[in-house]
Parts: C-alpha cells; structure tokens; sequence
C-alpha cells in the first residue's frame, strides 16, 4: 500500500474536511479581498462621477444602450435561427 494513502476511511475523511476547510477558507479570504476592491473602486467611482459633465455621462449612456440593443438584436436573431433548425430537426 502507497505511503500516500491513509490507513483508514476516517483517516481519509478527516484529510479531505480538512483539505475542504483549506479551500473554503481560501474562498473566503479571495471573496473578502474582491469585496474590498470593488468598495474601493466603487468609492473612487462615486468620488470621480462629480467631475464629469450631465452631458458625458448621458452621451455614453446612449451609446451603451444602443450597443446593448444591437447585441441584443443580433442574439435574439441567432436565437430564432437556431429554434429553426431544432425544428426542422424535429
């Protein structure tokens, strides 16, 4: 028997809550850190938004909707194709 391998069932048990506790503890710690930069560029966001002009953020928010409205079109027109060869398919 491979030294690697635990002796018993318990003995493997405990080495992977253990293991599992390690990764969750490193996902907290990885969401902890997300959490604060994204507060961190939020709060520079908020502080930074007073600068630019009404008209900037009104312009780029008519640009990002018109690409939102495009991407969208074009999904929805693949979509439909696709739904046509499903059903032909059928």
């Amino acid at each position: 028997m491979p030294e690697d391998l635990p002796e018993t069932f318990e003995h493997w048990a405990e080495m992977l809550r253990q293991k599992l506790l390690s990764c969750k503890r490193q996902a907290d710690d990885y969401y902890n850190f997300c959490l604060r930069e994204f507060r961190s560029q939020l709060k520079w966001f908020e502080e930074e938004l007073s600068s630019v002009s009404q008209l900037a953020v009104d312009s780029l928010l008519k640009e990002h909707e018109q690409k939102l409205s495009s991407s969208t079109g074009q999904i929805q027109h693949l979509f439909s194709r696709e739904l046509e060869v499903w059903e032909d398919v059928k």
